[in-house]
C-alpha cells in the first residue's frame, strides 16, 4: 500500500482533475458507523468546509463540525462510505479542522466494490497514517481498481472533520450506441476542464445529478462592467457524440441569471482545447435566458461529432445545471424514424431526458 503525502500547496497539480466521488452532491452517503456519540458521521461528507463550533454544547457535549466517537476504544472506530458512483481512487483529504486535543490519531482507508456484509474482503488502499490536530492531510495512492465503497477506520478513535475521497468517475453510457443520454453528466464521465471565473459558485456543479438546493450548487460568475464582457465554461464530454439537445437550467437564479446564452463545439484530442481558438463550431445561436427556469434547446450540426462543448453566457451571472443529449452514433432520419416507431409508434426527432423531479417550464 504505497502512498505520498501532498502538500496542501500542491492540491490543484494532484488533484484538480479528478472528481471527489465521496461528496453528498453526487449522492455519497454514510451506511455504517460504528460510534458517533459527540458528532455524527454524516457530517464527513458535507461539501462546504468544516466550521468552528468551539464554546457551544449539547446534550453530549462540545459541538463539532465533523464525526467524533467517544474515548477509549481499545481498538478501532470505523465508518463505511457509499461513494457517489463507482470509481477509480487515487486520494485523500482527511481534514481534522478545528479538532485540536480530540483529533484521531491516526487513519487508514478500505475500499470494496459490492455492498458491504460480514462476509465482505475489504482491500486496504491506505495504510495506517498518522494525523495531527486541526489540519487537511493530504494523501495520493496509486489508482485502485472500480470501488463503490470505502471504509474509513481511526485509531483508537476521536473526531475527524472531513473525509473526501478523490478520482476518475467510471462513466456509465449505453450499450445501444443509437440511444440517447446526456453527454455531459458526471456519471458518463462528463468533466469542465477550463472556465473564466467561478467566483461564486463552482463551474463543476453544473454536471452534478438533480437541481440542487440552492444557489451555492450551481455556477455562478462576479458582476461584470465591462462593455461585451462574457463568461464562459468548456465541457469535455464522457465520450465523442452527435448532440441533439441542450438543457440550461437557471433554477434559484432569480435576479442574477444570464441575460443570453450560446454553446459551441468541437473535436479535439486536447484535453483543453483553447477556448479562443477558430475551430469551434456554433451549434446554439445566442438565445434569451430567464429566471429559475428549465429550457430546452435544439442543437445545430446533428450529423457532426463532437469531444467537448463550450457554454458562454452574456455578461456573466448564475446556471444551475446544463445537460447535453446525444448519441454515439449518428442515425439518420430514417433510421431514427423506424427505431421510435417500433418503441412507442411516436416520431421522436429530438428525444428529451428528463431527470426525476425535474419540473418542465415552457415559455
Amino acid at each position: 500500500m504505497a502512498y505520498e503525502v501532498v502538500p496542501l500547496g500542491d492540491f490543484s497539480k494532484e488533484f484538480g482533475s479528478t472528481t471527489e466521488l465521496s461528496s453528498v452532491s453526487i449522492g455519497g452517503q454514510v451506511v455504517h458507523v460504528s460510534d458517533e456519540f459527540f458528532a455524527e458521521a454524516y457530517q464527513l461528507l458535507l461539501v462546504e468546509p468544516p466550521v468552528s463550533l468551539a464554546k457551544q454544547y449539547g446534550p453530549n457535549g462540545e459541538l463539532y463540525s465533523g464525526w467524533e466517537t467517544r474515548r477509549h476504544n481499545p481498538t478501532y472506530d470505523w465508518c463505511t462510505i457509499k461513494l457517489g458512483t463507482t470509481g477509480i481512487i487515487t486520494g485523500f483529504d482527511i481534514d481534522t479542522t478545528h479538532f485540536n486535543g480530540n483529533e484521531a490519531p491516526e487513519a487508514s482507508v478500505d475500499a470494496a466494490y459490492e455492498f458491504p456484509n460480514e462476509g465482505t474482503t475489504w482491500k486496504g488502499i491506505l495504510p495506517k497514517v498518522r494525523l495531527g490536530p486541526s489540519r487537511r492531510h493530504l494523501y495520493k495512492i496509486p489508482a485502485t481498481g472500480q470501488a463503490t465503497y470505502v471504509r474509513l477506520r481511526i485509531y483508537p478513535d476521536g473526531g475527524i472533520a472531513r473525509f473526501r475521497v478523490y478520482g476518475h468517475v467510471v462513466p456509465v453510457i449505453p450499450a445501444n450506441p443509437v440511444e440517447p443520454f446526456d453527454l455531459a453528466h458526471i456519471f458518463t464521465g462528463g468533466k469542465v476542464v477550463a472556465t473564466s471565473d467561478d467566483h461564486f459558485g463552482s463551474s463543476s456543479n453544473l454536471l452534478l445529478p438533480g437541481r440542487g438546493k440552492d444557489m451555492g450548487d450551481g455556477w455562478e460568475t462576479k458582476r461584470s462592467h465591462t462593455k461585451d464582457h462574457h463568461d464562459w465554461v468548456t465541457i469535455k464530454l464522457g465520450a465523442p457524440g452527435y448532440l441533439s439537445t441542450a438543457v440550461i437550467d437557471t433554477i434559484h437564479f432569480k435576479g442574477n441569471f444570464p441575460e443570453s446564452c450560446d454553446i459551441r463545439g468541437i473535436n479535439s484530442q486536447d484535453t483543453a482545447p483553447d477556448a479562443n481558438g477558430d475551430d469551434w463550431n456554433i451549434i446554439l445561436s445566442p438565445v434569451k435566458l430567464g429566471p429559475h427556469r428549465m429550457r430546452f434547446f435544439r442543437l445545430g450540426s446533428p450529423y457532426e461529432q463532437y469531444t467537448h462543448v463550450k457554454i458562454s453566457i452574456y455578461p456573466d451571472g448564475g446556471i444551475k445545471r446544463i445537460r447535453i443529449i446525444g448519441t454515439m452514433t449518428a442515425k439518420y432520419e430514417a433510421d431514427m424514424t423506424e427505431i421510435t416507431t417500433q418503441t412507442d409508434e411516436q416520431h421522436q426527432t429530438t428525444p428529451i431526458i428528463v431527470e426525476e423531479g425535474w419540473e418542465v417550464i415552457e415559455d
